[in-house]
């Protein structure tokens, strides 16, 4: 600490002890599981509003909570991936996301989106965007061939990749993706996979999908972990957001 007070008449850390206490907080939270229990309760009731449906990328609509877009920024600029790879284009914002924060990072935009039907309102938002140069997109199932063969071109040599996981939420098709796609990625990849939460939130829930509790991507991490000893779930990011929607279910490959 410091012994110069500030205004409120507390001492400063010095850096070495403000991060010492960031990790400290950063621990606390992950294990604070009537904390995101209470969290949990407040997405489900935010939900009947559409909440993750109300914002904005620069201009684009993009599907994700405040807190995961503060995550994926601080991971992008830690990680400095060559390549993004999202199956799930939605209305593009992600998509602008991605590519904005490797230029931010320094590094030259190169970003994939695969989805099974990539609409015209999505194109067009993407078209002469300005921070859409280095966006590609692929229209198909993730998890088929012609995807497999266009993901392992897009990624190449790179030396580090990062693959997020939007589409379909049902365990059979995130399993699917996890075992076609990331097996592409360079040791050291990460790999985000999205609405883990769904087991978290009450049965039923999701009355009008085919995912459910016991049937979702968390399930579906679970059983690759098991079945792959070369990724293993990452603590310094999987539990980094309170309001999230990747709770336990940012992984990387380690081998």
């Amino acid at each position: 600490m410091t012994d110069a007070p500030t205004s409120h008449g507390t001492a400063v850390p010095d850096a070495e002890a403000f991060e010492a206490q960031r990790a400290e907080r950063r621990a606390g939270l992950a294990a604070d599981d009537d904390l995101r229990r209470a969290a949990v309760d407040l997405q489900v009731a935010a939900e009947e509003h559409g909440y993750t449906y109300t914002w904005e990328w620069l201009g684009v609509p993009v599907i994700r909570i405040p807190d995961d877009i503060c995550v994926l920024q601080e991971l992008v600029w830690d990680y400095r991936p060559d390549r993004i790879v999202e199956t799930g284009v939605a209305r593009g914002g992600s998509m602008v996301l991605n590519a904005s924060l490797q230029r931010l990072a320094g590094i030259e935009p190169r970003v994939l989106g695969l989805d099974i039907l990539i609409l015209p309102h999505t194109r067009e938002a993407l078209t002469d965007h300005p921070m859409a140069a280095g966006v590609e997109l692929h229209e198909g199932d993730s998890t088929d061939e012609a995807a497999k063969e266009r993901v392992a071109e897009f990624v190449g040599d790179a030396e580090r990749a990062m693959l997020v996981l939007d589409s379909n939420h049902t365990h059979d098709h995130v399993l699917a993706e996890l075992r076609v796609l990331a097996p592409l990625l360079p040791v050291g990849s990460y790999v985000l996979v999205a609405d883990t939460l769904i087991e978290e939130f009450p049965a039923g829930h999701y009355a009008d999908r085919p995912w459910d509790r016991g049937d979702n991507p968390l399930t579906a991490v679970r059983e690759f972990l098991a079945e792959n000893p070369d990724y293993e779930l990452d603590g310094r990011w999987a539990r980094r957001g309170l309001l999230s929607e990747f709770r336990d279910g940012i992984i990387r490959r380690v081998g």
